[in-house]
């Protein structure tokens, strides 16, 4: 729920391989990405490309969700004079994938979560610090449930959202009878699924995610705080605060976002199907580069930082225990924040729609045939009704994410998957753009050519 299961893709990458690369503005449509990674590597990587504005609208099932990217982006988007890059980078992380943090992190979400607040009730003072954020599209009701969500968030109380309790009673609810033999569990399913199509993933940090929620762990570092944003549910009740706990994923993990490849070819090297590296270490890479290159607009040359080097995927660590610690009172972090404080986005915007736009934007004229691209998340493509499909241009490419990093699934549901999308595409009059097999590749790739014939489509 908290994160996607496909890679980061850069949008306007995607779109100027096949598309009009003569565009001076792009619009993109993003149904169930459930987290910010696509939206940041597109902004990211924007210079890389001809320069051109880019409107990225935002659709998510549920509020906890784009709070959650409004968050990120929010990270993401601070300069580093408060804190070095690698700090920002472990610090963004933390947040998007561990379920307790370090001390440091707990209290400067803490003191974040009070500056969105102020945001999300004041749109002045939300476009003044980050202008290429938008949130008034969506309703004044899922606005004021994010407020109430960001206000639980500034309390950071253990005794209201006890991160360790909330994984173990999941772990039981979901395992049932075989909760007492977990540990053979999540072997099986490293072996047996993980390993296979991810396998840059080491199995001591999946196991470690398996058995805690928390998926990026330093060897200097110690975590005991509960990461309140995965909370869902949230409701007020007098002083206190009522939800439904965490709702997320427990299987997939959060690695497949960042952690699967890298550009430095160095950070994926193995011996004998050994990695030399993490999954944790290679999306440290990968997300370092990316707010380097949303900072400065420029290439990062990971020769300029002295990075650890030390191969922790080839050595086995003993079990990091995890759980909550007495919280030593301590006074509040204030952030105090102003324009220069944020990154300056002057070639794109990112919109903020509530989930009924899927239904009402496409009978509003200026909605016809805006985008030049489409990404759906698997867990979206079953709730689109064949309307979504005329805000598409005839030469938006269109972007289904498969299940195939999907553990719990088994082989035969993954490759039944591929049904769904194949029908979904002829309904948006779609033409394959190569050969598509949901068990090996990460998205299915679809240009929508409503004035050709109709071509074959199937896999």
């Amino acid at each position: 729920m908290f994160w996607g299961i496909s890679p980061a893709l850069d949008l306007q990458e995607e779109y100027i391989r096949y598309g009009d690369e003569n565009a001076y503005e792009l619009n993109f449509l993003v149904i169930g990405g459930c987290d910010a990674r696509h939206l940041i590597k597109t902004l990211a990587q924007a210079y890389r490309h001809k320069r051109r504005y880019m409107n990225l609208f935002v659709v998510d099932g549920c509020p906890e969700l784009i709070a959650r990217q409004v968050l990120l982006l929010s990270l993401a988007l601070e300069r580093t004079t408060r804190c070095g890059l690698l700090e920002k980078t472990r610090r963004c992380l933390e947040v998007y994938g561990n379920l307790l943090l370090r001390p440091s992190t707990s209290r400067y979400l803490n003191a974040k979560a009070r500056q969105l607040v102020a945001m999300i009730t004041n749109p002045e003072y939300m476009s003044c610090l980050l202008p290429c954020v938008s949130v008034d599209q969506t309703k004044y009701r899922e606005r004021d449930y994010i407020e109430n969500l960001f206000n639980f968030w500034t309390t950071g109380n253990t005794n209201q959202f006890n991160a360790c309790e909330l994984w173990e009673h999941r772990i039981r609810h979901s395992l049932g009878v075989r909760y007492d033999n977990r540990a053979g569990v999540f072997d099986w399913d490293y072996h047996m699924r993980m390993k296979e199509v991810a396998s840059q993933i080491c199995f001591q940090e999946y196991k470690h995610f398996r058995e805690h929620g928390v998926a990026f762990t330093w060897l200097e570092t110690e975590v005991c705080r509960p990461n309140v944003s995965f909370s869902a549910g949230v409701y007020k009740c007098g002083d206190r605060y009522l939800h439904r706990g965490y709702l997320g994923d427990l299987v997939t993990s959060p690695y497949i976002a960042y952690g699967l490849d890298c550009e430095d070819k160095d950070m994926l090297k193995s011996s004998h199907g050994v990695n030399y590296k993490r999954a944790t270490d290679i999306s440290e890479r990968n997300v370092m580069r990316l707010l380097y290159e949303l900072e400065n607009r420029q290439a990062f040359d990971v020769n300029k930082y002295s990075l650890d080097t030390q191969n922790l995927g080839m050595v086995t660590l003993s079990q990091l225990d995890a759980k909550i610690s007495d919280i030593v009172p301590e006074a509040p972090l204030i952030l105090h924040e102003d324009r220069e404080t944020y990154i300056e986005v002057d070639y794109g915007k990112v919109h903020f729609l509530s989930l009924s736009a899927l239904e009402h934007y496409p009978h509003k004229p200026h909605f016809q045939g805006l985008f030049h691209g489409v990404f759906v998340g698997h867990n979206m493509l079953s709730r689109l009704k064949p309307s979504v499909w005329s805000m598409a241009r005839d030469d938006a490419i269109v972007l289904m994410e498969t299940r195939k990093y999907m553990v719990e699934f088994k082989r035969d549901d993954v490759k039944s998957y591929g049904e769904i999308i194949q029908q979904a595409a002829t309904t948006a009059q779609c033409d394959k753009i190569s050969a598509f097999s949901p068990e090996k590749d990460d998205f299915a790739k679809f240009l929508i050519r409503r004035k050709s014939e109709s071509t074959d489509i199937s896999m």
